[in-house]
């Protein structure tokens, strides 16, 4: 024998809002004298239907045990359109109907189904109003520097604090780990040192996070990317505003003392790797890093900057130059054990093997590439007496990356001076002081241009030599020789592909 079904549901326990149990008792007033059952779910939101009573409710529709399902209004059912939609669709294929006691609709007639559906769109509408509000607050609240929650940063706890009369909370420096923070900045600010180095270095000195954990370096690089750490002063505010950040807070503001908060807003943009269309604002906790080291490490993760390659050489001195001829990825350099044999090197896609990409690269003998490439570098030297470096391409050469360094020193610069006509006292004293500062960076990146233009040549005798005791080098002196003359190696099983600089 089929029953009806009472369902209840009560997002938040408050004062202006329903008891399930009074929705109950509406609902009771409606029963034609047959069985019933109550479903009930209190604490769940009607955005979805994902709430077990509901779909206790479902399954036994779905099994034929109910005849008609009541509700004090329909929003108890569902807030969403789709939701509601596939709820009804469900009921009119058991034949179970359906009722509201505060909107008195009926599935059973054609016009109670479209006015039904009609009350869900504006209940739709009501649902996407409320959570624009709560964005519009939210958005309101986090440019006002109130503690919005998540994770607190390493380096940090909380404490409570007053804003504008209203209680919040702000982070608080803690020693023991703000050291560590300094220490990591530090040192990934030194030109040379890899976000790896970083990582080898902590694991060394048994550094853990607060989960007791070694860190990695995608662990590292959010630490470093994250300006809550930062001293904001104006050269931050000048970092942010050239990236196409939005600032919240003047100039005036950043007097080298607070963090400060970095949030998404409308940019679909990661954070890490785009600082353009994010919204910046003053934290009210006392930043950790000068401004200097931490510009130094986010332009540093900006560009991506890689460690010298003979720091990495292990197996091959053909590291960074040895790509896969199908993929156009890295090729690595690995070492077979065998037990009544010689250990084998080889060559393998880096691609491949780690990501299991669609690559048709299956290895390479690694002492026969190495022979063959050394048999091609001696013909090639061979060929001169003088050599004389090719001019890189654009994107590769140091000159051209350093006249986009004099260039964005001349864009900064100019931004400097647009301050001016806005600027007090302590501001001005600023820029006449980061203006002296960019020419002489840019004095200095002259000097370094006209350098390299001078080093255009390279001394064949000397290379010569070098090839002539190869057995002898250690594998970061052949990879400096391989720099100087080789381009890129592209390796497959039918094809050696060298490009050279010479």
């Amino acid at each position: 024998m089929k029953i009806e079904a009472i369902y209840t549901r009560q997002s938040v326990d408050r004062i202006d809002s329903i008891s399930v149990e009074s929705q109950a008792e509406y609902c009771e007033r409606e029963l034609m004298g047959s069985k019933y059952k109550i479903y009930s779910d209190k604490g769940y939101s009607g955005k979805n239907t994902d709430r077990p009573a509901f779909q206790e409710m479902m399954q036994e529709v779905a099994a034929g045990k109910i005849e008609r399902v009541i509700v004090y209004r329909l929003d108890r059912i569902s807030r969403s359109v789709l939701d509601f939609a596939n709820v009804i669709d469900v009921f009119q294929k058991h034949s179970v109907s359906f009722f509201s006691t505060m909107e008195k609709f009926d599935t059973a007639s054609p016009i109670g189904k479209a006015m039904l559906m009609i009350v869900m769109i504006f209940a739709q509408l009501e649902r996407e109003t409320i959570q624009q509000r709560v964005i519009d607050a939210y958005a309101s609240r986090s440019k006002r520097g109130f503690y919005m929650g998540g994770r607190i940063p390493y380096g940090f706890t909380l404490k409570e604090i007053m804003i504008d009369g209203v209680r919040t909370h702000c982070y608080a420096p803690l020693e023991s780990e703000s050291a560590v923070i300094r220490q990591i900045f530090s040192l990934y600010a030194q030109p040379q040192v890899s976000l790896g180095d970083v990582t080898e270095y902590l694991k060394a000195c048994d550094i853990k996070n607060r989960n007791g954990e070694t860190f990695n370096r995608f662990r590292i690089r959010d630490l470093i990317v994250n300006p809550v750490y930062v001293r904001s002063d104006y050269r931050i505010y000048h970092f942010f505003q050239t990236q196409g950040a939005e600032i919240v807070n003047p100039p005036q503001d950043f007097i080298g003392v607070n963090g400060a908060y970095l949030y998404s807003g409308g940019s679909n943009k990661r954070k890490s790797v785009s600082i353009g269309g994010h919204t910046l604002v003053l934290a009210p906790h006392e930043g950790i890093v000068d401004a200097d080291t931490w510009i130094k490490c986010r332009i540093k993760c900006l560009h991506n900057q890689s460690v010298a390659k003979p720091m990495k050489a292990h197996r091959t001195w053909l590291a960074g130059k040895i790509k896969c001829g199908y993929c156009g990825h890295a090729l690595t350099a690995k070492v077979g054990h065998r037990k009544r044999k010689a250990d084998v090197r080889y060559y393998l896609c880096s691609h491949k093997y780690a990501t299991k990409g669609d690559c048709d690269f299956g290895s390479l003998n690694a002492n026969k590439v190495d022979a063959l490439v050394f048999e091609e570098l001696c013909d090639k030297l061979s060929e001169f007496t003088v050599l004389s470096k090719k001019q890189k391409p654009v994107t590769n050469s140091s000159v051209p990356r350093l006249q986009t360094q004099i260039d964005d020193i001349d864009k900064e610069r100019q931004a400097l001076v647009q301050q001016v006509s806005l600027a007090n006292a302590d501001l001005m004293k600023y820029i006449n002081l980061r203006i002296t500062e960019l020419e002489t960076q840019k004095k200095e990146l002259y000097t370094r241009i006209y350098d390299l233009e001078q080093q255009q040549q390279i001394d064949v005798q000397e290379i010569t030599g070098y090839l002539q005791t190869w057995d002898q080098l250690a594998i970061s002196d052949k990879v400096a020789v391989v720099d100087c003359l080789i381009e890129s190696i592209y390796a497959s099983e039918t094809e050696l592909k060298i490009t050279w600089k010479i």
